[in-house]
């Protein structure tokens, strides 16, 4: 019943960690924002707490949720899919600025297409790394 995370879990996090930052960086310089490490965290944490909150309630970091690039996929969608709304309306109550369609779709999109860049590499190198551990075997 618990939530046991593989060392591949961490990994996984590590890299959506990193396409979140990502998006906020380079959304931060697109619009000529300052990118200071206050700022940056202050864009990210609604976002990135909403993931977490659907990446629990889904369970997207066992092991069966990306032990193949299938479901690495269908579970980044849905994850991202339940988190993208959650994190677009406490980011709009925490900053008080008005949610726009055009910005959702935006984040949306531009979000998971981060996240799919991180998560198809690593579901072709898990994909290969698990074939060679049973052809070692």
């Amino acid at each position: 019943m618990g939530h046991r995370i593989t060392p591949a879990g961490y990994v996984l996090f590590a890299g959506d960690l990193v396409a979140f930052w990502l998006f906020v960086y380079i959304g931060k310089g697109i619009h000529q924002l300052p990118i200071t490490f206050l700022g940056m965290l202050e864009t990210l944490a609604p976002f990135l707490l909403a993931w977490l909150v659907a990446s629990f309630l889904l369970k997207s970091y066992q092991t069966k949720r990306y032990v193949n690039a299938w479901s690495n996929l269908l579970f980044t969608f849905l994850t991202w899919t339940l988190a993208a709304p959650i994190g677009l309306l406490l980011r709009s109550w925490w900053t008080g600025v008005p949610l726009t369609w055009i910005f959702a779709e935006v984040t949306y999109l531009v979000t998971f297409l981060f996240l799919l860049g991180w998560r198809v590499p690593f579901a072709i190198v898990y994909a290969v790394r698990g074939r060679m551990q049973r052809i070692e075997s």
